[in-house]
């Protein structure tokens, strides 16, 4: 009787770990969706895009630009972004602590006379990465079939935007100010 109690104890504290499956290829975990509005922290963001507004299926720009998005598994800053490339944190110049957010673009909508973020490339995907307040958020564009990774060997970033959060950081209580 104890062995019985011993192994359901087991079984029912390893269901509480939080162990259960990992988030299938190609899904982000809910934990790593980064929203919000963000203004320009960089001249080319400032030049090109204007403010931004992350949602979680589509990141619109001041200029009138919309990036259609879906969100894929989170990276991290020391992540590589190419087979032997930089880091995702070498791209932004930060920690390799950083968190990416790895999102595949679906569709870009341009408004007349406005042009891409990766000119007349069509964007394939896009990084957002930012420390664990989301103080900075730095976008990394990438063109290419493939997405970035260690083994990736076509993407390549074609464009990367500064922004801060305006009002304080962003977690997942809310708003620090």
């Amino acid at each position: 009787m104890r062995s019985f109690l011993i192994a359901a104890l087991l079984v029912l504290l390893a269901a509480c770990e939080g162990g259960g499956a990992p988030a299938p290829p190609g899904r982000a975990h809910e934990d790593f969706v980064l929203t919000g509005e963000f203004k320009t922290s960089s001249n080319t963001a400032r030049a090109i895009t204007g403010g931004m507004v992350v949602e979680r299926t589509e990141v619109t720009f001041e200029n009138g630009v919309v990036l259609h998005t879906e969100v894929l598994n989170a990276r991290r800053g020391g992540d590589l972004i190419a087979k032997n490339g930089d880091s995702f944190a070498a791209a932004v110049v930060g920690p390799g602590t950083l968190n990416v957010e790895l999102r595949r673009v679906i569709e870009q909508v341009l408004p007349a006379g406005v042009i891409g973020l990766c000119g007349a490339e069509r964007p394939q995907f896009i990084a957002l990465a930012y420390d664990a307040r989301a103080t900075r958020v730095t976008m990394l564009v990438f063109s290419g079939s493939e997405a970035p990774g260690p083994e990736a060997a076509h993407s390549r970033v074609c464009a990367r935007f500064g922004y801060a959060a305006p009002d304080g950081a962003r977690t997942s209580e809310g708003v620090v100010l």
